[in-house]
């Protein structure tokens, strides 16, 4: 019974697996499972299809021009109902029975009818500064069967502001079979690489976001504690592991520069070379903001982080605090000389490093994939059966 479930269930994503790996951690529990990728939905219909998408694109950044409200942005309804209707053909002859949705995004049931299950995954609550939600995001996990929620502060405030049918808190965790940087990475190896050997290593390992303006991920603030730092320590450089530096953050960084190690984006998550760059960190950083789609939030990279085994600094937040617990050395959030005293503290104690550390390993294994799979698929069946 349980196998004919499993072939019935699809998930929908419109994001590269390889890249955001919920998608594969689902498959990890429901093995029959299926992935559909929304671009190949798309392309089942052609070019036609495929012009017609873009042209939904192009009608929400019209909607956003001629609708300008602070209480709607992000998906506007035009523009969302042209995209359902050209997903919803290419979804013809499909056979799903039931629905797991990354995000609302493709969690309609204008898009899936009332006979099929609906479940939202949830990767990001989306909330403006002011905390609340898009319009049509709360209509879709309201009328879905069920919402998992990736962090645990974010399942507590859409309990408290959505009329939710079921729900459950199963974070995003990570693979140690795969992503383990104390048995797969070389941290020799990195730092002669980069000419660290004889350096003390901060590293941040993420994206930087600027929304408005506003620095999501709050590396501004890391930077500019880095920078005090550097005025009492001589052998201690920053690795900035990110897929792109804006104009903003090189500004930054220029009276720093020789302080400063700059590292693209890696081919794989779980390369070797990005495994032994956790491997020879001293302290890993966890800056974040007051946004509340990031001060709520159970960051993906926290686990990975913690899987490093090394110790933490992470700014306090709800999201920090739930997916790190006892495992990181915290300081106030927005507090600049906190910060850059922690990390002289922090350099100075070999054995707190080591502490911290260890705890930091142990409770990544709280989040392995293979002790949260059971949890995802146990309550992904009950929503079904």
């Amino acid at each position: 019974m349980v196998n004919r479930m499993n072939e019935e269930i699809a998930y929908i994503t419109s994001f590269d697996p390889l890249i955001y790996r919920r998608p594969l951690f689902a498959r990890k529990a429901l093995p029959y499972m299926k992935i559909y990728l929304l671009q190949s939905i798309v392309e089942r219909l052609k070019t036609p299809g495929t012009i017609l998408f873009k042209a939904s694109s192009k009608l929400a950044k019209i909607e956003n021009r001629l609708f300008i409200s602070k209480r709607m942005r992000g998906d506007y309804y035009f523009s969302t109902f042209l995209r359902e209707a050209i997903i919803r053909a290419g979804l013809n002859g499909l056979n799903m029975e039931a629905i797991i949705s990354l995000n609302p995004y493709l969690a309609s049931r204008r898009l899936w009818g009332n006979e099929r299950r609906i479940i939202v995954d949830w990767m990001d609550v989306w909330m403006w500064p002011w905390e609340e939600m898009n319009l049509l995001d709360v209509k879709n996990v309201e009328e879905a069967d069920a919402v998992i929620f990736w962090s645990k502060p974010m399942l507590e405030l859409g309990k408290y502001r959505m009329k939710l049918k079921r729900c459950a808190y199963i974070p995003y965790g990570t693979e140690l079979s795969v992503f383990d940087p104390q048995k797969y990475g070389n941290p020799a190896y990195f730092k002669e690489k980069y000419e660290l050997k004889k350096h003390f290593i901060l590293l941040y390992s993420g994206g930087l976001w600027r929304v408005k303006g506003w620095d999501l991920q709050g590396t501004d603030k890391m930077i500019k504690a880095f920078k005090l730092v550097t005025k009492k320590l001589e052998n201690i450089k920053l690795v900035l592991q990110t897929p792109r530096v804006d104009v903003y953050t090189m500004s930054l960084l220029k009276d720093i520069a020789n302080k400063v190690v700059i590292i693209g984006a890696f081919p794989n998550y779980a390369s070797f070379l990005r495994q032994s760059m956790f491997s020879a960190a001293d302290i890993i950083m966890a800056p974040t903001s007051r946004h509340p789609i990031v001060y709520y939030a159970e960051r993906m990279k926290y686990f990975e982080y913690m899987a490093a085994g090394k110790a933490i600094l992470a700014e306090k937040s709800p999201g920090a605090l739930s997916a790190l617990g006892n495992a990181a050395f915290y300081v106030n959030l927005d507090d600049l000389e906190g910060m850059a005293d922690a990390i002289i503290e922090l350099y100075s104690n070999k054995d707190l490093r080591e502490k911290l550390g260890f705890m930091a390993y142990e409770r990544a294994k709280l989040f392995d994939w293979n002790n949260l799979a059971p949890k995802y698929r146990n309550f992904i069946l009950e929503v079904i059966g």
